[in-house]
């Protein structure tokens, strides 16, 4: 090909670490065929796809957008050259992108990955819809990555929902702690502790730059200064302050950066809040423009408020002070003040007041607010906590919030002393005996079943690792009830029992949620506990509750320490030990330490007998012989014990414990967790199938059996149940889904009445009578040795997935065939557009169609036409709007002869697609 425009610029060398979460949409065959990578500069974009061009067992062709290929075909003749060069080819020069594309789709025999990167240099130009004409017309056989800082002006929303592109934005990019662990201590080979890692994750935001250029800032420096150097990190870092100016606010005109700048005073900014604050109306647009060009700015969840990234905020806050000078910057952090007390935001208020100086202020917000407020205390000078009494009570609920409980204790008693007010003093003095509660030499409690208040609950829990209750007296506040289960080695109960707490109580929700995934993770239910940990250590550091973001770490470093026996875990477990020491949290001390030694255990190392060990004494030092039982319980199962003299005597002493705990001894479950392997879950062929997909069935040794009529309301119980097969679905579930606007007193009389009739209709059909159960406030579809099809259709699907990774290509056809065959029709289609379905079953109908889809491709490579167009036929059925599916269904029928039948497929494409996309 002559006249092409040579490609310069080369795929950059691979570096960093390596991050499978990431790489799987990009390598996994089983990924969707396009996937934009979209986020802000220094994110790791290039970096991440460097990565997969190396990793990928496909033909890598690599371009790097440039401002040069904006005009004219530079951009189509800039691809051309890359797939020349990538593939040693000589195609002629296209003339337009879909040339490029009817030469790469003759390239079928290949298998191709196309790598675009910064595709936002080709914003608003005839390039830019190239780039769309690509993606809309890309052959099956080419996977397209792109990296760009912005939106696509190609119709990216049709492709996500057809199950045709995935989006990896700045939030699955950012680096979690237990990444950047692995990061300084694999790839820079200079570790952190995993509080140190944790702070400078929050202090960057997990900023792929932001970690890079704290390395280079510290490379050489001792651990201690390295850690150090943590915390002295904000916006003057000189390496963070010059990247972020150059690559980010030197791209934005001078109002925005204006509007950056007087802003970030706010902290939580919505569209309102700005314009009272800057005097002028349009900050809603501004604050939804730089979201979705991802400069920087989040979203909440409500879609109402945003908040800047952590280090443009610091960077922000620093510049602020340096432009409009220290009075100007004091000024404006005041008027923000009161506009957040008056938005209602107290925590972001008293920030602001802090930091223009307004302390009186601050202890006016204290002193309005209930016990659970927090604040930032780095803000607040020793002098003023000693002589303010309301900063002195915020300093003490810090210590009982850190875990630190006998400080806390003579913090509240001076906190008492320094105001001659008895309300004042009656508070200081409920919440020092909440504290008290947790100290090692404290005295029992009285505890009240169904008190909800915060002293109560804490009794009660504390009462609970003393001696657990009889079944019969678990309290019914949610959280104490979980806890107690918990601790009982009732995990399903606790995970139902958690989840009832309320989410208005923030801090409950927090407590509530790290019981749940320790219990999860006890029961061996838990697929996502490292993320969902992740997610609660996050939500603490937000809710300034350092206990329970310290914990979860802990348990964080020990699931990553049991799943991938990684030595070096072993030390950030330790150092998260010696940090609870040192925060005085024996509480902490102990779990972790008890935490260290199961993971140890369950990684078959004899080193898990010492920490065990520990775990005992430190409970019996708490007087938590609760917890010292569980402890010595696993002790006596380790592997450094199996073959002892003394093993059977080690394991009656850990029976007794346990009986004087009130436990019934735990070795059949410590077995399981010790002896559980792959094998364990093997499916068991069963006799009853409950069908979801289509009409609903329930299929009795391959007879559907005949159910009695039921009323509308009933029957949809039925099916509500249903779609849980064996799982309890609890009663403010079923209520919500089908009583919504009923009084909860008549809500409750009607489900008892609803179960009664689902319960009959079951019995008479010769199902049992005892099918719907009633476990509490919760209810359950229990049929021995039934399964669910949808479970089938998903655990084929996860097969067919196992195999493409292996390359399995027969197996895999195989299993997406008999995937399809579980997949009868709709979910529960006979309740229409009911809210409690619609997802799932949206969710399964595109997960059907990928199946069909990757069976007609496979069927055409390794059977015949004639054995692909069926499958093709179905996913295009399926997913009216999954293009290659069309184009592919074209492709047999040209293939097999038939040119009319491939024109008019493609003409019924385009009005289908003009039909259902059209206004």
């Amino acid at each position: 090909m002559s006249g092409f425009v040579d490609v310069s610029r080369y795929r950059p060398e691979p570096t960093g670490l390596v991050r499978p979460r990431l790489l799987d949409p990009l390598l996994s065959e089983d990924a969707p065929g396009v996937v934009v990578v979209i986020a802000p500069a220094g994110s790791g974009k290039t970096t991440l796809l460097s990565r997969a061009a190396v990793l990928s067992p496909r033909s890598v062709i690599w371009l790097e957008a440039t401002p040069e290929q904006r005009t004219g075909q530079g951009f189509v003749r800039s691809l051309a050259g890359a797939v020349n060069s990538a593939l040693g080819l000589d195609l002629p020069e296209p003339a337009c992108a879909t040339d490029l594309v009817s030469a790469l789709a003759d390239l079928h025999d290949q298998r191709i990955l196309l790598v675009l990167d910064d595709v936002h240099e080709l914003d608003g130009s005839s390039a830019g819809n190239d780039v769309a004409e690509l993606l809309r017309w890309r052959p099956r056989h080419v996977r397209v990555a792109l990296g760009t800082r912005r939106p696509l002006v190609a119709n990216t929303a049709r492709l996500m929902v057809s199950g045709e592109l995935v989006e990896l934005d700045s939030e699955a990019l950012r680096f979690r702690s237990w990444e950047v662990e692995e990061l300084f201590r694999l790839v820079y080979g200079e570790p952190l502790s995993p509080e140190a890692a944790a702070a400078l994750t929050r202090r960057t935001g997990g900023w792929a730059a932001g970690l890079m250029l704290f390395h280079l800032s510290t490379t050489g420096k001792s651990a201690v200064d390295r850690e150090r150097a943590v915390a002295d990190l904000g916006g003057r870092s000189r390496l963070i302050r010059t990247y972020l100016t150059r690559t980010v606010l030197d791209e934005l005109d001078p109002e925005r950066r204006e509007f950056l700048l007087a802003t970030c005073t706010l902290g939580t900014l919505s569209g309102p809040l700005c314009d009272r604050l800057l005097g002028h109306e349009g900050s809603a647009g501004v604050l939804e423009d730089l979201a979705s060009r991802q400069f920087f700015t989040t979203v909440a969840e409500n879609g109402l408020s945003y908040r800047y990234h952590q280090v443009l905020q610091t960077l922000l806050e620093g510049l602020l002070v340096d432009e409009l000078g220290v009075e100007a910057a004091t000024d404006l952090y005041a008027r923000s003040a009161c506009l957040l007390e008056a938005e209602g935001l107290v925590r972001e208020a008293l920030r602001a007041y802090a930091m223009a100086d307004d302390f009186a202020s601050v202890g006016r917000l204290v002193q309005q607010s209930t016990a659970g407020l927090a604040t930032d205390l780095d803000l607040v000078t020793a002098d003023r906590v000693c002589d303010d009494p309301w900063l002195a009570l915020v300093r003490a609920r810090r210590l009982v919030r850190s875990g630190a409980f006998a400080a806390a204790v003579d913090a509240f008693r001076a906190a008492e002393g320094l105001l001659d007010d008895s309300e004042f003093r009656r508070r200081c003095a409920e919440e020092r005996a909440v504290a008290g509660v947790w100290l090692a030499d404290a005295a029992p409690q009285p505890t009240v079943p169904g008190a909800r208040t915060a002293r109560s609950v804490s009794a009660t829990v504390r009462a609970a690792t003393r001696k657990l209750p009889p079944p019969d007296r678990v309290p019914t506040h949610p959280l104490a009830g979980g806890v107690v289960l918990l601790l009982a080695g009732e995990f399903t109960a606790a995970c139902q029992r958690l989840a009832e707490v309320p989410a208005a109580s923030a801090a409950e929700q927090l407590f509530a949620d790290l019981a749940r995934v320790v219990a999860e993770i006890a029961d061996g239910r838990a697929t996502r506990s490292v993320a969902t940990l992740e997610q609660i250590i996050l939500t603490a550091e937000v809710e300034e509750q350092p206990w329970v973001a310290r914990a979860a770490r802990g348990v964080q470093s020990a699931v990553l320490l049991a799943t991938t026996g990684a030595s070096w875990r072993v030390d950030s477990c330790e150092s998260l030990i010696r940090d609870c020491r040192r925060f005085g949290d024996s509480w902490g001390e102990m779990l972790l330490t008890g935490a260290l030694g199961a993971a140890l255990a369950l990684c078959d190392d004899r080193g898990a007998d010492r920490w065990l060990a520990q775990a005992v004494h430190e409970a019996d030092v708490l007087d938590a012989p609760v917890l010292g039982a569980w402890a010595e319980a696993l002790r006596a199962h380790v592997p450094a014990h199996a073959d002892d003299a003394d093993a059977t005597a080690r394991v009656e002493r850990a029976r007794s414990s346990a009986r004087s705990a009130g436990l019934h001894p735990p070795e059949a479950r410590i077995a399981g967790w010790l002896e559980r392997s792959p094998a364990a879950a093997a499916p068991v062929p069963h006799g009853v199938v409950v069908r979801c997909l289509g009409p609903f069935e329930i299929v009795v040794d391959g007879t559907v059996a005949t159910l009695p009529r039921l009323r509308p309301l009933p029957r949809a119980l039925l099916l509500l149940l249903a779609l849980d097969l064996g799982h309890d679905v609890h009663r403010e579930v079923l209520i919500d889904r089908l009583w919504p606007d009923v009084p909860l007193d008549a809500a409750t009389h009607r489900l008892h009445a609803a179960a009664s009739s689902v319960r009959r209709c079951l019995a008479d059909a010769g199902l049992g009578d005892d099918v719907v159960r009633r476990h509490g406030s919760a209810y359950s579809l229990s049929i021995e040795g039934a399964v669910l099809d949808v479970a089938e259709l998903e655990s084929r699907l996860r097969e067919a997935a196992r195999c493409a990774a292996r390359g399995d290509d027969e197996g895999a056809l195989g299993a997406h065939v008999r995937a399809l065959e579980a997949y009868r029709g709709d979910l529960l289609g006979e309740v229409g557009p009911a809210e409690w379905v619609v997802a799932d079953r949206d969710r399964l109908r595109v997960a059907a169609a990928t199946a069909a889809y990757a069976a007609g491709e496979a069927g055409l490579r390794l059977r015949s036409p004639a054995y692909a167009m069926p499958f093709v036929r179905r996913a295009i059925q399926l997913d009216p709007l999954r293009d290659s599916a069309w184009a592919l269904l074209a492709e047999i029928q040209e293939g097999m002869g038939d040119v009319s039948s491939a024109a008019a497929t493609r003409q019924e494409h385009e009005l289908v697609e003009a039909r259902l996309t059209g206004p």
